[in-house]
């Protein structure tokens, strides 16, 4: 018995050695965690849509020899050699910075301010991009008779495009697109079903687009009126329609179509076209947003719920509209 004793004895001890082995092992590999996260916030809506900017590509190609370029969103630009050209004609060499930026989904449209707008009227969009050269602080321009190659993924439908362009600001306060005059450009472009791209040649940097006047609108006055957040204004607040199965985006309650005030969106502007209106603010450094699924009609007064959101659940949401 003391022999049996004993043995237990002694694995009790090296179990009980072995186990303040362990443990104490164990709590010198603890790892403390630190305080909870804090929710993201947010200084002022104008700095959380400057935050979702769509990108702008800045790219070094040698203007004496063709570049081809590729966008993180699929387009390809060729960019042929000793094409472009210095404000007084001669043809340019050396380095020379080439930006792209490209314009494709709905979320693009509402974070940039680029929208497919011709003179107040809607558009579908296949694809917006800006495209500019320069060289120590000058802006380029391409010789006569050269073509800047860029091939796009289509973004809508072919049927009744035409190309467009808004001018050479990067940033402009807003996009009027206008189709070009024949007799001062010979850009061009060509849909290709293979690969479902837009193969357009352009002599003409700065703002171009595939667009169609897909939408047969008659607008009348809208009003929405925006619950669970108070003192929503144009300062903390703004609003995009997106029109339902058209890759088009139209800014709501924005001055001359409209305006926002005292939680009450007011729009002259939209039409009984199925859409989606999404409302996004920005108070006291939370993010809020709220969701319509409407086809408009005249007179009636909409309800939005607002609610508190994270920038990740509002980008899937943009990402989930029709």
């Amino acid at each position: 018995m003391k022999i049996f004793s004993a043995s237990i004895k002694v694995v009790l001890v090296s179990v009980l050695t072995i186990s303040m082995f362990v443990f104490g092992c164990k709590k010198d590999d603890e790892v403390v965690s630190g305080p909870d996260p804090q929710p993201v916030t947010y200084s002022s809506l104008s700095s959380y849509m400057d935050s979702k900017s769509p990108l702008t590509q800045n790219f070094e190609i040698n203007a004496s020899v063709e570049s081809v370029l590729n966008a993180i969103n699929g387009s390809v630009i060729t960019v042929p050699a000793n094409s472009l050209i210095h404000e007084d004609g001669s043809t340019v060499s050396g380095i020379v910075n080439f930006k792209v930026k490209e314009i494709f989904s709905e979320s693009d449209m509402i974070f940039s301010g680029v929208f497919p707008i011709s003179y107040g009227n809607v558009l579908n969009s296949g694809g917006e991009f800006f495209l500019e050269a320069s060289q120590n602080g000058e802006i380029l321009r391409v010789a006569e008779w050269n073509f800047v190659e860029i091939d796009i993924p289509a973004q809508a439908d072919p049927e009744g495009m035409q190309l467009f362009f808004a001018g050479p600001i990067e940033e402009p306060d807003t996009a009027n697109w206008v189709v070009p005059d024949t007799s001062s450009t010979n850009s061009s472009f060509t849909f290709n079903s293979i690969d479902n791209t837009y193969q357009i040649d352009v002599d003409t940097l700065g703002w171009g687009n595939i667009d169609g006047f897909n939408l047969n609108i008659t607008y009348f006055d809208c009003t929405f009126n925006l619950e669970g957040v108070s003192g929503l204004d144009d300062n903390n607040t703004t609003a995009f329609a997106k029109f339902e199965n058209q890759n088009s985006v139209w800014p709501v309650g924005v001055e001359t179509w409209g305006n926002i005030e005292n939680n009450i969106i007011y729009e002259n502007h939209l039409a009984d076209v199925p859409l989606n209106l999404i409302v996004i603010s920005v108070v006291d450094g939370q993010l809020y947003s709220g969701l319509l699924t409407v086809t408009p009609q005249q007179s009636v007064v909409y309800d939005i719920e607002m609610n508190a959101t994270t920038d990740e659940d509002l980008d899937a949401l943009i990402l989930s509209l029709p």
